[in-house]
């Protein structure tokens, strides 16, 4: 075959009819037709690219194969003896084609491929019937560039193991079958992998590598052509997208390459966020497939970022992007999370948010309706003053620096009801009154009675401050809760009563007590509905005198109310009994379901219609099987992932939920503590607590248990009786400041300590029987006379930044000093008390300060470095983390070569010591001439961060340098410091005056004898 020689020339061709500069608005491509064989009799070829195409040629058709734009493509055509080379480049800005190579593109067809183009009926679409350049025709056949802007074929979709195509048919044709064929390409030639048809318009070719070029080609059916289209699939997405470091200036990323390593490149997205969560400014940065690292440096302060990062697939021009992984960056750090609403009251609500990293907070602002209520450093604030029963609008707003919005939350906050008083029952006409005290009008009373085993036998609502009772039977006891709602949707506590009916009368006599379990069963099965949950109850549950019984019971009550809610006839639940069940771990709860129209007495509705009710529902984690209910939903309590309850509580699940509820002998205290987050229960046994604040001492102690322990209604008296003692549902607490005038608090003082006593006296009431089993609890708070906060630390010591001077000879004394800096790039340094947490990193510098030329061949070793509770380096107890020259802790890390400077850089994580006060830092550092090596190699053993030895440092030229002080961010509520010690001491009246004032007295001399020790350790 001979090989004819070319010339370039420009064939220059403006495209008409064009939208420039969007790909997406054209279609580019190759078009060929070979008739009668008229390739194969000549030996011929067509190569795009030197990839032959004669694989993807139909005879008699026009085979069409889109090319890119703004790309040089060389075209190939072997036909006999000659050999034609051109290149063609579609550029796209300049509106034109440049093609070189001879012979010269014609662009007017020939006789004989007129005839063929009139062929085409006039819905079928010729892939270069546009600016269409011929460069080869002759009888059987033709070979052109050229474009449309109908797309014959288009790729509509993709993903990593699927490419979806359509195309339009032809609307004249009488075979509605089209063909597919699916070609993977390889160096030099297209290879069919898979052949279908379809009457459809579309086909989604599945079951692809990903990140992968293939070719589709189309014959739609009843047409003269056969139509190829390249696509590549998507990539995989990237590994292990993760922050690894960050600080207020700059953030570290790392990821890692797709398992089937199919990728060309990475694609990273930097979004920049204003406090709601806004993109303000988008970054896109490409890197090289081995580049799996980036550092986002001279990040502005305040400056909130996050991060999408994708794999991108490249073959020729072809391009396909993975699904954009996530990463929130610095951002999540700033964002507030968990705004909720602590249980309401009449006239205020409480807020309690968090934040994940408080380093970036400066402040919080909370408004209430739009208006600026506070500016806090806590994440817990009560808005008080407010109107029962109502629902208001809140909103935390948290700053960073100069007021600067990092994030805002918003939530609907609720007032509660004030609650009833002077509840009463009149025995003459069985009629039960009580004076409501909150004003709203649409207020709402909701009562129960039951039995005094816990059967319920009434259940209703009711508007009126008064209910009639009836039919109560003579000899039997019964109790009766009252709640009060606001608008029929958020109740308060409850009022309770119990009443014993007689012959003669009825007569309610208050109770603080819960409502005991119920006990009674009943045999009939038939007429109860039965549910079976897939765990079983925890012991104190079990316990038919739990306090939490009652709780428990409503939960189940009300699921399967709201089960049956839509029944044909309305129903009331009662709940019968809560027990184990036959099966192991599992747990059965019986209702009553009577005639909720039939006011007049208890009417059981049929249970197999409700049976096959609730079956017909599909209720989410609900069947029903053999006359029984199953609840089939997770047992949430076994996963610490979704509850982690706090000690002295138990985890009850609660149908689709779960709560965290004291045990049995233990209380609630979370909402007269200090501060208020009552998110989980504060547990403490009896109910006993106290808290030595600043300015305040608080206390207090359960209700039920005195009346347990007494026998009866208590009277409780604080100190003298000038302040009243305060109470709750359950508790009685009291508030006292540290002024003995106010409260009648007792003072003692002796040379290192305050002591300051509240002490509650109980008794019965005087309408119980003359008891003499009196009881005094007793609180006292220690204070040292001399003590630090730790809130006010910065405010009362001074930063130390020791100098050392070394004689190294007779005549050249050199100047040590230590820096802590705050970042690893070392330009900034700390000059006052800086308060840290414990995941942060501390920078340090240790280094020879002179100016004299004779010591420039002066090297500088770290030696040693270790911490202490005072700025003393010669500490009793000290952490070591450095021990001659080698690091003994695991987050200790050289940042420079130590012993090859006049200066050494390292860095360790934050830490803690055993008394929990500031840290402060000290190093002792070797001078080493040009005749000594002062690098040192070191073992990978590593020993604890608190250790007794010390190195021998003698006959060395050294000095110890010191930086600090330190604090520790522990994030515990500044209520409970260490200095403060308290101490209940609970004491029977029988004991005597004497016995109380010696078991005081000795455990107060204790107290003071510890102090003591301390102060002199």
């Amino acid at each position: 075959m001979n090989s004819l020689k070319f010339n370039f020339i420009f064939f220059v061709m403006l495209l008409r009819d064009v939208a420039f500069g969007r790909l997406g608005d054209i279609s580019f491509s190759v078009c060929w037709m070979s008739n009668n064989e008229a390739l194969e009799r000549q030996n011929g070829d067509i190569r795009l690219n030197d990839t032959s195409l004669l694989s993807i040629t139909k005879e008699g058709k026009v085979t069409s194969l889109t090319v890119h734009p703004d790309v040089e493509n060389k075209l190939t055509l072997e036909f006999g003896d000659l050999t034609h080379i051109w290149t063609f480049t579609i550029m796209l800005s300049k509106r034109f084609n440049k093609i070189q190579g001879v012979p010269r593109p014609r662009s007017d067809p020939t006789n004989a491929t007129k005839v063929f183009l009139n062929s085409l009926s006039p819905s079928e679409v010729f892939a270069c019937e546009n600016n269409t350049a011929f460069f080869h025709q002759d009888e059987d056949f033709f070979l052109a560039t050229g474009h449309t802007m109908r797309f014959p074929v288009k790729l509509e979709s993709r993903s990593t193991s699927m490419l979806l195509f359509s195309w339009v048919g032809n609307s004249q044709a009488v075979n509605n079958s089209h063909t597919v064929t699916m070609y993977r390409t390889d160096s030099n030639s297209h290879i069919a992998f898979g052949v279908d048809s379809t009457t459809s318009n579309q086909y989604d070719f599945i079951s692809l590598d990903s990140c992968s070029l293939y070719l589709a080609c189309v014959e739609i059916a009843d047409t003269h052509s056969f139509t190829c289209l390249s696509a590549v699939t998507e990539p995989d997405i990237p590994k292990d997208f993760e922050v690894t470091s960050w600080n207020s200036s700059s953030i570290s990323l790392s990821w890692d390459c797709p398992d089937n390593l199919r990728y060309s490149l990475f694609l990273l997205t930097i979004y920049y966020l204003n406090g709601t969560d806004h993109i303000t400014e988008e970054i896109l940065l490409r890197f090289k497939e081995d580049t799996l690292v980036y550092t986002l440096f001279d990040l502005e302060p305040c400056a909130r970022v996050r991060f999408g990062l994708q794999t991108i697939c490249q073959s020729g021009m072809e391009l396909s992007y993975s699904k954009m992984v996530q990463n929130n960056g610095n951002s999540v750090h700033s964002s507030i999370w968990g705004l909720c609403q602590t249980p309401f009251s009449p006239d205020n609500y409480a807020l309690r948010w968090e934040v994940s990293n408080t380093s970036s907070i400066s402040k919080f602002r909370v408004y209430h309706e739009g208006v600026l209520q506070s500016t806090t450093l806590l994440t817990n604030y009560t808005v008080g003053g407010l109107s029962e029963c109502q629902q208001y609008q809140a909103k935390v707003e948290a700053l960073c620096g100069d007021d600067v919005l990092m994030n805002a939350k918003t939530i609907t906050a609720l007032t509660g009801p004030v609650g009833m008083s002077e509840l009463s029952f009149h025995s003459n006409d069985s009629t039960t009154l009580w004076t409501p005290t909150t004003t709203q009008l649409a207020m709402a009373y909701v009562y129960e009675v039951s039995l005094k085993n816990g059967t319920i036998i009434h259940n209703r609502s009711l508007t009126d401050a008064q209910l009639g009772l009836s039919g109560l039977d003579e000899g039997k006891s019964y109790t009766m809760d009252i709640w009060e709602q606001c608008d029929g949707e958020w109740p308060f506590e409850d009022a309770q009563l119990c009443v014993e009916a007689d012959n003669s009368s009825s007569t309610f006599f208050g109770t603080a007590g819960p409502v005991q379990e119920l006990v009674m069963d009943f045999v009939v099965s038939d007429m109860r509905l039965t549910m079976v949950v897939s765990w079983s109850l925890p012991e104190d549950l079990q316990d038919g005198m739990s306090e939490i019984q009652r709780k428990i019971e409503k939960i189940f009550k009300d699921k399967m109310q709201e089960l049956l809610k839509d029944y044909d006839h309305p129903a009331r639940i009662e709940l019968a009994t809560i027990r184990p069940a036959e099966e192991p771990d599992k747990t059965e709860i019986v209702f009553w379901s009577f005639d909720a129209m039939n006011t007049e007495e208890n009417v059981s509705l049929p249970v197999e219609d409700q049976l096959d009710y609730i079956h017909s529902q599909n209720a989410t984690h609900i069947s029903v099987r053999d006359g029984i209910i199953y609840w089939d939903g997770p047992h949430l309590c076994l996963s610490l992932k979704h509850t982690s309850c706090p000690r002295n509580s138990l985890c009850v699940n609660t149908l689709g939920s779960f709560t965290c509820v004291c045990r049995h002998g233990y209380y609630d205290v979370s909402s007269v503590t200090e501060p208020q987050v009552a998110s989980q229960p504060i547990c403490n046994e009896k109910g006993l607590f106290s808290q030595c604040l600043d300015k305040l001492m608080t206390g207090g102690i359960a209700k039920p248990y005195l009346m347990s322990h007494i026998g009866g209604k208590v009277d409780v008296k604080l100190n003298d009786g000038r302040c009243n003692v305060e109470q709750s549902a359950m508790l009685f607490y009291f508030r006292t400041t540290r002024k003995s005038s106010e409260c009648g608090t007792e003072r003692r003082v002796n040379k290192t300590h305050f002591e300051y006593q509240n002490t509650l006296s109980v008794t019965l009431t005087k309408e119980e029987t003359i008891s003499r089993r009196d009881l005094k609890v007793v609180w006292k708070c220690v204070y040292p006379r001399h003590y630090v906060r730790n809130t006010h630390v910065s405010m009362d010591m001074e930063w130390l930044s020791a100098l050392s001077l070394v004689q190294f000879n007779s005549s050249l004394q050199l100047a040590l000093s230590m820096t802590l800096f705050t970042d690893e790039s070392f330009n900034s340094s700390y000059t006052d008390v800086i308060s840290l947490d414990r995941d942060d990193i501390l920078y340090f510098e240790v280094a020879l300060q002179t100016n004299n030329s004779f010591a420039s061949y002066v090297l500088l070793q770290v030696d040693s470095c270790w911490a202490t509770e005072s700025s003393d380096p010669q500490d009793t107890v000290q952490g070591v983390f450095l021990h001659e020259g080698c690091p003994i802790d695991h987050t200790f890390y050289w940042l420079s070569v130590n012993g090859m400077e006049q200066k050494s850089r390292f860095s360790i994580e934050m830490f803690t010591m055993p008394k929990g006060l500031p840290l402060y830092i000290h190093c002792m550092a070797n001078i080493c001439g040009h005749d000594k090596d002062c690098t040192k190699n070191c073992s990978s053993q590593q020993r604890t961060k608190r250790s007794e030895s010390q190195p021998d440092r003698s006959g060395k030229r050294a000095a110890v340098v010191s930086a600090g002080p330190v604090v520790v961010n522990t994030r515990v509520p500044t209520s409970y410091w260490a200095e403060h010690m308290t101490m209940i001491l609970i004491v029977a009246g029988s004991m005597g005056v004497l016995g109380i004032t010696i078991l005081s007295v000795s455990a107060t001399k204790a107290i003071m004898s510890y102090y003591e020790q301390l102060q002199l350790q």
